[in-house]
């Protein structure tokens, strides 16, 4: 056989070789589409006009570290220059569970802070390299390092804390809120609520997915794909289905007249829309104090996943003045 015919049967026997490995690691391992998530999560960040010299009115500390058996333990922490003791908003930043970082949520934290709120924006560990409910154990730990620097500092007002989240960590923050008023949800994830009773005075959550079983079976084919392999990541477990705790996924089912206060907002294009329509309205037949922002496609567009992030813009900038009324009325 010439030589030629020999080096093209190996570079074929290579090829085929790669790709029966790569099948391989796509079936036995979420990661591929995980690395594939993570690449270009985090946007630029879009302050309102001027916002960036908020910064000098405020004490910025960047990559603090709360104490955790997992990684990217690190919060960034936005204060006053001003005397006063702030009331404490704890922000869970999104990214399907598996990627992000706080650094995305700096435009809200330097806007909050500068108008007289301590703003704590943390990391927490990515799935699949740490399994639910580790996160949620990780806001446990931020917050209790951060009731630490509010008794060395005298600056932060531990008594008032409000928990927010954007996208994944949107329904982070709602099951924080489920830890701090629901004793047996409590007990089912091995963890509670650092803060005194009374002290979570509400939520914000802004385009949060709160039904995930609702959410993985979705019937799109390539969603399904990229959810699947979330859910596999998230629940540390291939058949993520049979989790033990699959069920506490779903907030609506444990939400109680005790819930907090919440603002709860979403887009209404590519987005969980419907997922907030939901648990507003089971939050309303509780009794619980829910204020809410939507969008009318006739009147508005298409309004994507995540629009409150780009405060350059007015729907972004209606949603921050909904918040800043909202943590008025229950700080």
């Amino acid at each position: 056989m010439p030589t030629i015919w020999i080096i093209l049967l190996l570079i074929l026997l290579v090829i085929v070789l790669f790709a029966a490995a790569f099948m391989i690691y796509f079936v036995s391992s979420p990661m591929p589409v995980v690395k594939r998530l993570r690449k270009g999560m985090d946007g630029p960040i879009k302050y309102p006009v001027g916002g960036e010299r908020l910064k000098e009115e405020l004490d910025i500390k960047k990559d603090l570290v709360y104490p955790s058996a997992h990684g990217k333990n690190r919060f960034d922490l936005y204060l006053p220059k001003r005397n006063g003791r702030f009331p404490l908003i704890l922000w869970v930043h999104g990214g399907a569970f598996v990627a992000g970082d706080k650094s995305g949520i700096e435009s809200w934290g330097v806007t909050l802070a500068e108008k007289g709120y301590a703003v704590a924006v943390m990391n927490y560990e990515w799935a699949p390299e740490a399994a639910y409910p580790a996160q949620l154990i990780q806001i446990v730990e931020a917050l209790r390092e951060v009731g630490k620097i509010a008794q060395t500092t005298g600056k932060i007002d531990m008594s008032r804390v409000a928990i927010a989240g954007d996208s994944a960590g949107a329904h982070m923050a709602a099951q924080f809120a489920l830890l701090h008023t629901n004793p047996d949800f409590s007990k089912r994830l091995g963890t509670g609520s650092p803060l005194e009773k009374g002290a979570l005075k509400c939520a914000l959550l802004y385009c949060g997915p709160y039904n995930l079983q609702k959410m993985f079976s979705i019937e799109n084919k390539a969603l399904k794909l990229i959810i699947g392999r979330i859910g596999w990541s998230y629940l540390g477990q291939k058949n993520w289905r049979k989790s033990d705790l699959v069920d506490t996924l779903t907030i609506s089912d444990f939400v109680t007249k005790d819930y907090v206060s919440s603002y709860i907002t979403d887009g209404n294009t590519f987005s969980f829309e419907s997922h907030g329509i939901e648990l507003g309205k089971k939050l309303r037949a509780l009794g619980v104090p829910v204020s809410e922002r939507y969008f009318d496609k006739e009147k508005y567009g298409d309004v994507h996943h995540e629009y409150q992030m780009d405060l350059t813009q007015k729907n972004a900038l209606d949603c921050l003045e909904d918040t800043l009324k909202f943590l008025s009325d229950t700080m």
